[in-house]
């Protein structure tokens, strides 16, 4: 949905640069050099910064702040050591958990992407195919950079709320730029190639069969979608059950005790 919704606004700002109002008089069409540079800048750029805040989200040190517990009793700094501790262990736990659920989910991605591609190649042709299978790749690794940066940034987002709301917050923004921007970058660039290739190596009877044929592009980046969401959902649900049971079997806490975050 996203790489739709992405494709279709690429299409809107390629529409607007190339042509102005008519109250503006005659439509002035840009350079294929200067609509190029128009589509690419931007998603370059949005790279690099998700890079750049990847790093700033990397740099934040799990240490449980010692400059501040230095100001309070002998004790917190004992007490501060053993959180950190077991925050680690939770966050890795975690980190585990969500690649090894990826690895299963994406196994049989493959399987669908094989499958599917097989009916398309029939039906709609090789370019059509070609299309979805570089759309479900992409969505793919989109997911993957996602599910990565989420687990990353989550333990330190929780650190950095034990020193204010303010740090933490700002840890969170970062984060969800990294998913934000590098999905809609790699969307984009992925689709201008997609659109290069096919201009270059394949014949069409005109502009229209090939927009055609790439709209695989988007029917392949919306079904794993479509998986990602459902499973991940029966995962997250799973996971939440379990957390729920093992609160009340293990801890004996109640019904949505806040102790228990599931």
């Amino acid at each position: 949905q996203a790489l739709l919704a992405q494709a279709l606004a690429t299409e809107i700002l390629i529409a607007a640069l190339v042509r102005t109002r008519a109250d503006f008089g005659p439509a002035k069409m840009l350079g294929s050099l200067e609509v190029n540079l128009c589509i690419l800048a931007p998603a370059v750029l949005g790279i690099l910064w998700s890079a750049k805040e990847w790093v700033s989200v990397g740099n934040v040190k799990i240490d449980g702040h010692p400059e501040i517990l230095a100001n309070q009793d002998s004790k917190a700094q004992k007490a501060a050591a053993d959180i950190v501790n077991e925050m680690i262990k939770i966050s890795t736990t975690i980190q585990e958990g969500a690649m090894s659920f990826l690895f299963a989910e994406y196994t049989y991605m493959a399987v669908y992407i094989v499958l599917f591609s097989v009916i398309l190649v029939f039906f709609t042709g090789v370019p059509t195919t070609i299309a979805f299978v570089v759309g479900a790749v992409t969505s793919i690794i989109c997911g993957w950079i996602g599910m990565k940066i989420a687990v990353f940034t989550n333990v330190r987002t929780t650190h950095q709320c034990w020193k204010n709301l303010t740090a933490g917050f700002d840890v969170a923004i970062q984060g969800g730029c990294v998913m934000g921007l590098s999905l809609v970058s790699i969307g984009v660039l992925a689709l201008f190639a997609l659109v290069e290739i096919f201009k270059g190596h394949f014949s069409f009877e005109n502009s229209e069969a090939m927009y055609e044929a790439i709209a695989g592009y988007g029917l392949g980046g919306s079904s794993i979608a479509l998986f990602g969401r459902v499973g991940g959902g029966i995962y997250t649900k799973a996971a939440d059950v379990g957390a729920d049971l093992s609160g009340k079997n293990d801890y004996g806490l109640e019904e949505d005790d806040y102790r228990n975050p599931a």
